[in-house]
């Protein structure tokens, strides 16, 4: 099947997202029951990201087109898929389906629900990706990789994978920069980088960058909307936990009930922690995230080129995870 037809049978699929119909829905309900951290919410934040971002027939099509797509493209792709939010392997799939070439998924236990549903759904609308999407609990047989882990199990797939032409992705996370200038409306919508999926993406900011004179607690009432986070049981033990070992080893924080700011120079912080560092300079700040690179997934601010309040969690397609083009990956296979 063409290119054409690959486009418009994904588009097809973005549409029966965007309706949400009774047999997603309960789909729905049931990966929440699976997973207590993909709540109806955060799926919801991620099926609106991949209709109106990543299936598009519009931007599909601009998407692709900065590449030769080879129509005979017939390559095994092996697919690790991580677990942190909901669905994240989406645009790993995406890529590979694009491209022509099959993916071998080996989903995440926790989650494992959403992709086989996808299978089902795109299958009914078309035979295009009949056979393109195959599911494994162990690869084999193999042309090249692409995983998604912790650091410790990227050295482990670095050693396991190094005859295999292969993508591997390893811990990062996201940091925000506030200046003086920025207005409360603005940094309301820094809450969405901050809380969504309860923080668990490496494209959720866990460490903001703070002008000279700026009052951290004022982020306390600025995001008091999105205090439903505590609702959840998993985040509210990880909140008390982490309280907890604060309190216990005396460390100077900052803290309402559903969330705490440690100043600390870590990019990385703990679940229900928010790290925060004040700067003089953004040169100098510049200097210091391009020593960081490999660490950092997103920078949000609104600096130009940076990514715009609110927008961490909605990529499009042509903004890869690591800086890496899958896609070009997948085409010179």
């Amino acid at each position: 099947m063409s290119l054409k037809d690959r486009i418009a049978t994904l588009a097809e699929f973005g549409n029966v997202i965007m309706q949400r119909n009774d047999e997603l829905q309960e789909l729905m309900h049931e990966i929440e029951m699976h997973n207590r951290w993909f709540t109806k919410i955060n799926q919801e934040i991620t099926l609106d990201a991949f209709a109106n971002n990543f299936l598009q027939t519009f931007k599909m099509n601009e998407w692709v087109s900065n590449y030769t797509i080879n129509e005979s493209a017939n390559k095994q792709v092996g697919l690790i898929l991580a677990g942190n939010i909901p669905f994240v392997g989406m645009h790993d799939v995406l890529s590979v389906l694009i491209s022509g070439n099959t993916a071998l998924i080996k989903q995440s236990s926790k989650d494992a629900l959403f992709f086989p549903w996808m299978y089902n759904t795109i299958n009914e609308i078309s035979d295009v990706f009949k056979h393109k999407m195959v599911f494994t609990d162990q690869l084999k047989n193999f042309d090249a990789v692409i995983t998604t882990g912790s650091n410790n199990a990227g050295k482990y797939f670095e050693y396991y994978f190094s005859k295999y032409p292969n993508i591997i992705r390893k811990n990062r996370t996201s940091v925000a920069v506030i200046s003086e200038d920025d207005n409360d409306e603005e940094l309301f919508e820094l809450g969405k980088d901050v809380f969504s999926y309860f923080g668990l993406g490496c494209r959720n900011v866990s460490k903001v960058f703070l002008p000279e004179g700026f009052e951290p607690e004022k982020l306390f009432r600025i995001w008091e909307d999105y205090r439903f986070v505590i609702d959840n049981n998993k985040y509210k033990n990880n909140y008390d936990y982490n309280r907890t070992l604060l309190l216990l080893n005396k460390t100077p924080h900052i803290a309402n009930d559903f969330f705490m700011m440690v100043e600390n120079e870590e990019l990385f912080s703990p679940l229900a922690t928010l790290n925060y560092e004040f700067y003089n300079s953004p040169v100098q700040l510049q200097n210091y995230f391009e020593s960081q690179a490999e660490n950092l997934q997103c920078i949000v601010s609104n600096i130009p080129g940076n990514i715009s309040y609110g927008k961490s969690q909605q990529p499009e397609l042509w903004e890869y995870a690591d800086k890496v083009d899958t896609l070009k990956f997948l085409t010179m296979l």
